[in-house]
C-alpha cells in the first residue's frame, strides 16, 4: 500500500536539455527508523541520504537497486539507504560512542562514500567510490555525477518537522537538433535555475504541494510536471537470501557457530525481522544445496 505522503515527480524545463525530480519523504523515513533508536542527528543524515538515493534513482532505468553508503572512522560507522527500481526503499545506521553533538559534515568527514548500483540483467554490479569532497551530502553528489557522468547535476536537500524535500535538476549533454535555444541561451538558462533553487529551495514549508514549490522557486520558467510516483518503505531481506549467505559462510563455518550457539541467528538490520537456523535445518539447507549442484 502506498503512502499518498511519499512522491517523487519528474519535471522538465521546456525547450531545454534541463531536467529535473521533486521528492518528499516523512513516512518511508519513519518506518525505515522504528526499529533504531537515532539520535536527531543520525535520523537528518539518514533521512538526507535516503532523499538522495531516490533522486538518484529516479534518474536511473531501474530494473534493480541503488544503494549509497558512507562508512567512516569516526563514531559513524555506518549509513546506508537504498532505493529500488519500484521505489522501494530502506536504510540503516550504525555507530558507536556519544554522537549526538555533531554536525552533519563533522559525521561523514574522513569516510568513504560508496554507490552500488545492482540491475538484474548485468553480472556484476557496478561500484563507484565517491571523494569525500563537499561539505553536504548533495554536494558530494554532485561532484561524483559531475566526474562519472559528465552531466552536470545540482542537489538541494532540506527537512522541517522531520518531512525531507529534495530537488535534482539535469542539464542533459546538448543536443541543437531538438532545442530551440542555442548553447550560450542554454548555459544561460541552467545558471538561472540553479541560481533560483540556491535561493529559494530550501526555505519553502514541505506543506507545499509539487507544482507550487516548482512555481516558487522557478518564477520564470516553463515547467512541465509528469505524473508523481509513490515511495515506500521496502525490504528486500528473505529465507531465500539468508539461506544463500549461510552457503557463503560455508558448511565448516556455520557447523562451528552451532557448536558454539546452538542455533544460528540472522538479523536483518534494516526491518528487525530475525532468521533462526537449528543444527537440523542448517544440514537441510547445505543437503539442498548438494542436490541441486548434482540435477
Amino acid at each position: 500500500m502506498h503512502n499518498s505522503e511519499d512522491k517523487l515527480y519528474r519535471f522538465i524545463f521546456e525547450d531545454t536539455d534541463i531536467r529535473g525530480n521533486y521528492v518528499k519523504l516523512s513516512h518511508t523515513i519513519e518506518e525505515a527508523t522504528q526499529h533504531q533508536a537515532l539520535p536527531k542527528n543520525l535520523h537528518t543524515a539518514l533521512g538526507e541520504l535516503m532523499v538522495a538515493s531516490a533522486l538518484l534513482a529516479s534518474t536511473l532505468k531501474l530494473d534493480g537497486s541503488l544503494t549509497l553508503q558512507i562508512q567512516t572512522n569516526g563514531p559513524l560507522k555506518l549509513l546506508i539507504a537504498e532505493c529500488n527500481g519500484n521505489l522501494g526503499m530502506r536504510g540503516t545506521v550504525k555507530w558507536s560512542g556519544p554522537i549526538e553533538s555533531l554536525s552533519p559534515i563533522d559525521l561523514i568527514k574522513e569516510g568513504h562514500f560508496i554507490i552500488t548500483l545492482v540491475q538484474k540483467n548485468a553480472k556484476t554490479p557496478y561500484q563507484g567510490i565517491v571523494p569525500m569532497e563537499g561539505n553536504s551530502i548533495s554536494e558530494l553528489l554532485e561532484n561524483y555525477m559531475l566526474r562519472s557522468e559528465q552531466i552536470q547535476t545540482k542537489l538541494w536537500i532540506h527537512s522541517q518537522n522531520d518531512i525531507f524535500c529534495g530537488l535534482l535538476i539535469q542539464k542533459l549533454p546538448f543536443n541543437s537538433s531538438t532545442q530551440e535555444l542555442n548553447q550560450d541561451e542554454m548555459k544561460g538558462v541552467w545558471e538561472s535555475v540553479v541560481k533560483s533553487a540556491n535561493q529559494s529551495f530550501n526555505s519553502l514549508g514541505p506543506e507545499l504541494e509539487a507544482s507550487e514549490i516548482l512555481q516558487n522557486v522557478f518564477l520564470t520558467e516553463t515547467i512541465r510536471l509528469y505524473d508523481p510516483s509513490y515511495l515506500s518503505f521496502y525490504c528486500s531481506c528473505s529465507k531465500k537470501s539468508v539461506e544463500n549467505m549461510l552457503r557463503l559462510i560455508g558448511k565448516k563455518e556455520c557447523e562451528s557457530i552451532i557448536e558454539e550457539q546452538a542455533s544460528i541467528t540472522i538479523h536483518c538490520d534494516f526491518c528487525n525481522e530475525c532468521y533462526k537456523y537449528s543444527e537440523h535445518e542448517v544440514v537441510f539447507v547445505f543437503n539442498e544445496s548438494n542436490n541441486s549442484v548434482k540435477n
